[in-house]
């Protein structure tokens, strides 16, 4: 997991993007945090996301996918912040 990954998961949920009725598109998400990347990029990692179980497909918006963080995306993410935390409280 890189940075982006964790970000990208992090707008989802943040956002209540936890169902296909709640997603969000790549144009949004890229809205509401400047990740220093293109919109291709974003969408190359929410299909790695995807094919990991991570985010699942929401409803399409026009012709653009959208996406939602799934049950075991918030379960990865909440891993990643407490290893995070036990790394801190070590050091």
């Amino acid at each position: 997991m890189n940075r982006l990954g964790f970000i990208f998961l992090s707008i989802l949920r943040e956002n209540d993007a936890t169902s296909r009725l709640s997603s969000m598109t790549v144009r949004e998400l890229l809205l509401a945090e400047d990740f220093g990347v293109k919109e291709n990029t974003l969408f190359k990692k929410a299909r790695e996301f995807e094919k990991r179980g991570y985010v699942g497909r929401g409803l399409k918006e026009g012709r653009a996918a959208t996406f939602y963080i799934t049950a075991a995306g918030s379960e990865y993410l909440e891993d990643l912040r407490y290893e995070e935390k036990e790394r801190r409280i070590r050091s």
